[in-house]
């Protein structure tokens, strides 16, 4: 089949730090899925201030096939197409951020390329699959033969989309009126959009992995050579999900231990609560194909995220991650981590998420990764979108 997608993240974002999101798995493993045939990733509208803002180049990887005033159409892979919109608003995008790609995204000139871009590669009987609340009005504004709605993170429970939760729950409930069938990565999301927004058939979709992560020579990376070990690690975002109480107190708990984050910074408020002990080492972001080396490097691996009120009802990407490279994993109870507490160990106080970090001892099963590949997620997406 054809599929339309319109992912959350900017195509540039992973062409410049690697494809690493929830969002452009699904559409690498649905490229090379033997029951998809073209994809069309409708990409996020852009202004010079964002391309200077983030370092990101103003042209996509690839062969630009189609143009149209601001307006490109680019093959990034055999299979793969990217449309995309150069817009001029810079003034607009600065003063309204997040909100302004509610309507960037429905622009007549963009929807009108989007077509056109249709047309050019011959959709003619299209899905459409939107992981973007962001997007809703383009979505509903799209023809296709069936759609699916991707609402992955609960973007309501972000702190830094608060200032936008009436937009968010128009887009929300106008999704849940003229979109069927939705996925998400948590049960707790999905008792949310029932209850909240009558969502009526939903599938639990949970993240997958990327089974060729831990493949490939291993090369341990410099900046840990200077830490005493162990190595305990983080490979992820720091944001608002990170429970800074913990993370103080398991440091201070194991000083002989190093504790170990690689990513990057979101939330300085979450980072300047974090006590920077001797023992704690922040490193920065790193590409995706060489996280794979900080993962297999570490002796821990950990998930130490907030629970309860505080949680986004999301499914860590990490967990798989530290799984498929054959750590031990230890995580708060939230967060989609207890639906994999056969694999890894699932602590609710300090003082026992503090007690796996003594031992490297891991009396754990191993995950079945083929059951839990982006191929395999792709395989249940396509019967979704195939209804």
């Amino acid at each position: 089949m054809d599929i339309m997608v319109i992912p959350f993240h900017d195509w540039r974002k992973s062409e410049k730090e690697g494809f690493r999101t929830r969002d452009v798995h699904f559409i690498r493993a649905l490229a090379n899925h033997k029951f998809s045939n073209r994809l069309l990733v409708i990409n996020r509208p852009i202004t010079k201030l964002e391309l200077v803002y983030k370092g990101f180049k103003k042209q996509l990887r690839g062969n630009i096939v189609l143009k149209a005033g601001k307006c490109t159409l680019t093959q990034v892979d055999t299979n793969i197409f990217v449309a995309d919109y150069y817009s001029q608003d810079v003034i607009g995008q600065a003063a309204h951020r997040f909100k302004w790609f509610i309507n960037a995204y429905n622009e007549d000139g963009y929807k009108d390329f989007i077509y056109n871009a249709c047309s050019y590669l011959q959709f003619d009987n299209a899905k459409l699959l939107t992981q973007n609340i962001f997007a809703y009005k383009l979505a509903l504004s799209l023809s296709a033969t069936n759609k699916v709605f991707d609402a992955w993170d609960n973007f309501l429970k972000f702190p830094g989309y608060s200032h936008l939760k009436k937009d968010l729950q128009l887009g929300y409930a106008e999704m849940s009126r003229e979109i069927a069938s939705w996925t998400t990565n948590s049960n707790e999301n999905i008792n949310f959009y029932k209850q909240n927004f009558k969502v009526k058939n939903i599938d639990l979709l949970k993240n997958g992995v990327k089974t060729d992560f831990a493949e490939g020579q291993f090369i341990l990376p410099q900046d840990l050579l200077s830490i005493k070990k162990p190595w305990i690690g983080f490979g992820g975002k720091i944001s608002y999900l990170m429970d800074s109480e913990l993370i103080n107190y398991i440091s201070a708990d194991n000083p002989d231990s190093s504790f170990i984050f690689v990513g990057q910074i979101l939330d300085k408020r979450v980072y300047q609560k974090i006590i920077k002990r001797k023992n704690v080492f922040f490193l920065g972001d790193k590409k995706y194909d060489m996280y794979a080396n900080y993962v297999k490097s570490f002796d821990i691996c950990i998930v130490p995220y907030n629970v309860k009120n505080k949680q986004h009802g999301g499914d860590s990407m990490k967990a798989y991650e530290y799984l498929l490279a054959k750590k031990k994993v230890v995580g708060t109870n939230g967060n989609g981590l207890e639906d994999l507490k056969d694999y890894i160990y699932v602590e609710d106080t300090p003082e026992n998420f503090s007690a796996q970090l003594k031992t490297l001892d891991n009396q754990k099963i191993e995950l079945p990764i083929e059951q839990h590949s982006w191929l395999s997620k792709a395989q249940t997406l396509l019967c979704i979108l195939d209804k």
